[in-house]
């Protein structure tokens, strides 16, 4: 978790930054709670509809219908079962509990449609990678993978006007790992959030 935090922080500090040095543009600055569902070898390891999910990120308008940023998440996805499953090379049954807590650390592009004061629907995608921690606890005993994968994640959504700074959003992002140590991450986000200005 260490690194993820130094990866975090590193481009926290590198938007702000940038954010200074652009003081022209216009930067919208956003939190999302998400509920999030598990696709493909996510589904198989952790079967959950979660309601454990956060976002955060700034957007530089750089131009009336276009932005480029930075996004942060945390994703957590939790099943208990005892069907029998195959983690790091053994095989286990039982009474399990399963964790996946999925970090991603995007760089994202967005493109609006209608007025910069209205209501703007939204299609974007993300690019960068994610920290994910695989968890199988039986018993007393516990196994943990960390890994890296690289990734997208393609996202449509609307920003509604709340007042003059602040604004709703509604988004559902697809998030995909690419396949590392045998493992795709993939799982769909559904967000609501607020953001300014």
């Amino acid at each position: 978790m260490g690194k993820t935090m130094r990866v975090a922080a590193a481009a926290l500090f590198l938007t702000l930054v940038l954010s200074a040095e652009s003081r022209a543009q216009q930067w919208f600055w956003g939190m999302e709670y998400m509920v999030s569902t598990p696709m493909s070898d996510t589904k198989e390891f952790a079967n959950d509809f979660s309601w454990r999910n956060f976002g955060i990120q700034g957007r530089n308008l750089v131009k009336d219908n276009i932005s480029v940023g930075l996004y942060f998440g945390w994703n957590v996805f939790a099943e208990k079962t005892d069907t029998l499953i195959s983690f790091q090379g053994l095989d286990v049954s039982g009474v399990q509990y399963r964790y996946v807590n999925a970090f991603p650390i995007m760089a994202t592009a967005h493109y609006y449609f209608g007025r910069r004061r209205g209501i703007r629907p939204f299609i974007g995608t993300g690019a960068g990678t994610y920290h994910s921690k695989y968890r199988l606890e039986i018993g007393q005993v516990a196994f943990e993978a960390n890994q890296w994968h690289l990734g997208i994640a393609p996202e449509a959504g609307v920003i509604i006007p709340i007042n003059w700074n602040a604004r709703a959003m509604l988004n559902v992002r697809y998030n995909y790992g690419v396949k590392a140590n045998g493992i795709t991450l993939t799982y769909w986000t559904f967000g609501v959030g607020i953001g300014w200005m």
